[in-house]
């Protein structure tokens, strides 16, 4: 279902803090390969607190393993903030725990929202049946996101999990969109479509398509590794967006120094 809702900030730059990948486990306490995710996005969000953002944007796989802890112990870090909170699944999140935890009123399920001059899309990418967490936009969602940028002309972001476009890394691309020519073949259509963020590659994308500029951004835990990484790249992240009224954009990464 899309909802609407308004900012009434039309003056001033929109700004969104996008994390993404948090892979929480079951206890805060645990561990994986080394990482320990809750510590890692408490550091996250420490950072993001610092920067002010007017929303966060969580684009998909909040849990590892879609365990109900998990999607609380979210809950109990986000909500401190008093940011609203858009969100959207992604391959490894259960899709019932998630959507019957995230009730909190700051919690914003997929959707289409005006945010000041902007309007952005959250749309849901997993697919159900998916082998290796593969994803799929079904008819039913590219239906709405068209009678969508149909019916609004302002600047659209949108936002999935899946990525759309491909990275190089033949196994990493295996399991992006697999309809990813459908959904381009749509947006393509509208020139009002300025961006398109999304998870899944735990690793900083950019690349423009048309007018349409399309960004990947690191997990808030682990990255992953390339063979021309840096060191910095190793680190946990996320993505500030600075929205202007123009319909134009700002957007950095920022990485995050964690002490486990």
């Amino acid at each position: 279902m899309f909802d609407t809702t308004t900012n009434t900030g039309l003056n001033t730059a929109t700004i969104i803090a996008q994390l993404t990948d948090t892979h929480l486990l079951s206890h805060p306490g645990d561990r994986q390969r080394g990482c320990n995710p809750w510590q890692s996005l408490k550091a996250v969000l420490r950072d993001i607190a610092a920067a002010q953002p007017d929303y966060l944007l969580l684009t998909g796989d909040i849990a590892d393993a879609g365990e109900l802890t998990a999607y609380q112990q979210a809950i109990s870090l986000i909500v401190p903030l008093q940011i609203p909170t858009y969100w959207l699944p992604g391959n490894h999140d259960a899709i019932a725990p998630l959507f019957n935890s995230f009730t909190h009123p700051l919690f914003h399920p997929p959707q289409a929202t005006i945010l000041g001059n902007w309007q952005l899309v959250t749309v849901d990418s997993t697919l159900s049946r998916a082998c290796w967490g593969e994803g799929r936009l079904d008819r039913e969602s590219l239906q709405k996101l068209e009678e969508r940028l149909q019916r609004c002309h302002l600047p659209a972001l949108i936002a999935l999990h899946h990525h759309p476009l491909l990275t190089g890394l033949d196994w990493l691309d295996s399991i992006a969109l697999q309809n990813a020519d459908e959904f381009l073949a749509l947006i393509d259509r509208f020139s009002h479509v300025r961006l398109v963020l999304f998870g899944h590659i735990h690793s900083t994308f950019a690349q423009k398509r048309g007018v349409t500029d399309f960004y990947g951004t690191p997990s808030t835990c682990l990255q992953l590794h390339r063979e021309n990484s840096k060191l910095g790249d190793r680190q946990p992240g996320f993505r500030l967006l600075h929205l202007h009224p123009d319909g134009t954009h700002k957007t950095e990464v920022r990485r995050v120094c964690v002490l486990t």
